[in-house]
């Protein structure tokens, strides 16, 4: 389950170091900040007041993430490129785990969980600044952003969603591993016609929780909620497509997951050494990049 686009682009400055090729992160973390100001300031028109709050708030995020959360993902992408260089006696690659992949997953939502909570009383206090004059705005913002996640992810029917679907993870995949095989491009085939049934829920998610954030932004501009309340609110919106609210969600996450893994494992040993050579110096590379950005 996504949060909503305007408080997932306050996290745009924490998350910069999820994205990108490696020559870029440093100067996309360093600039996150600025990137995420600009974001924001092109969906809502902020008083001065406001924008010079907002901007403090996010280099402030960004220097928490930076001493807090950096080190350790540094420190764990250079073993993760350690582990995919590895060979078998034989000289071929050696075969990735479910288990080793399940604790990169792990240590990804545990720093996101992190993040979110240290984020989450700096938004609620940028949240309270707002006048009920700007909700119109937000709100039209969230309606284009629903259109362009429609029209990129879901497409006219099922057939057109499976072919999005694929062509969107062969992408990912293809950042680290190069070119995919025939056996590596079949796995994630297969595991889109599961994963397609599932993504008009998910958007229907995406929508409540988006009302549920417009109906906290009502309350923070009329002043009608603590700040105390707002945090934990946000908190709570933030991690809420990690850390689900009802036994269902839950198990619905567990199996999104356990496929998701399944099928990085299923890519992994399928690679070539080649493949899996180029992932293991993208690896290195970040730690490297995430070594520097903390010392900075």
């Amino acid at each position: 389950m996504k949060t909503c686009p305007l408080l997932k682009t306050l996290l745009l400055a924490v998350s910069m170091v999820l994205v990108g090729a490696c020559s870029a992160i440093r100067l996309g973390y360093n600039n996150a900040p600025a990137v995420a100001y600009t974001y924001l300031g092109s969906k809502v028109d902020f008083t001065d007041e406001q924008s010079a709050f907002l901007k403090a708030s996010l280099a402030e995020i960004v220097q928490w993430h930076r001493r807090n959360e950096l080190p350790r993902l540094s420190r764990e992408m250079q073993q993760i490129g350690q582990q995919l260089a590895l060979q078998t006696p034989g000289g071929s690659p050696a075969p990735v785990s479910t288990e080793q992949v399940r604790t990169v997953w792990d240590s990804v939502r545990v720093s996101l969980l992190n993040t979110a909570n240290h984020a989450a009383p700096m938004i609620a206090s940028n949240l309270l600044k707002l006048n009920s004059s700007q909700l119109p705005e937000i709100q039209a913002a969230l309606d284009k952003s629903n259109q362009d996640y429609r029209d990129k992810h879901l497409g006219k029917d099922n057939r057109e969603r499976h072919e999005k679907l694929v062509e969107r993870t062969t992408e990912r995949y293809e950042n680290w591993l190069g070119r995919l095989n025939a056996i590596q491009r079949t796995r994630i085939e297969k595991w889109a016609h599961s994963e397609v049934p599932q993504l008009e829920q998910r958007f229907q998610s995406r929508l409540e929780r988006q009302a549920e954030f417009m109906k906290l932004t009502r309350l923070a501009s009329g002043r009608q909620i603590t700040h105390a309340e707002l945090s934990a609110a946000v908190a709570d919106l933030l991690n809420s497509w990690q850390a689900p609210r009802n036994a269902a969600d839950s198990a619905a996450l567990e199996v999104r997951q356990k496929n998701a893994i399944n099928l990085a494992v299923d890519v992994l040993n399928a690679a070539t050494q080649e493949q899996r050579n180029q992932a293991a110096k993208r690896a290195s590379g970040w730690a490297e990049d995430f070594q520097v950005l903390a010392r900075s």
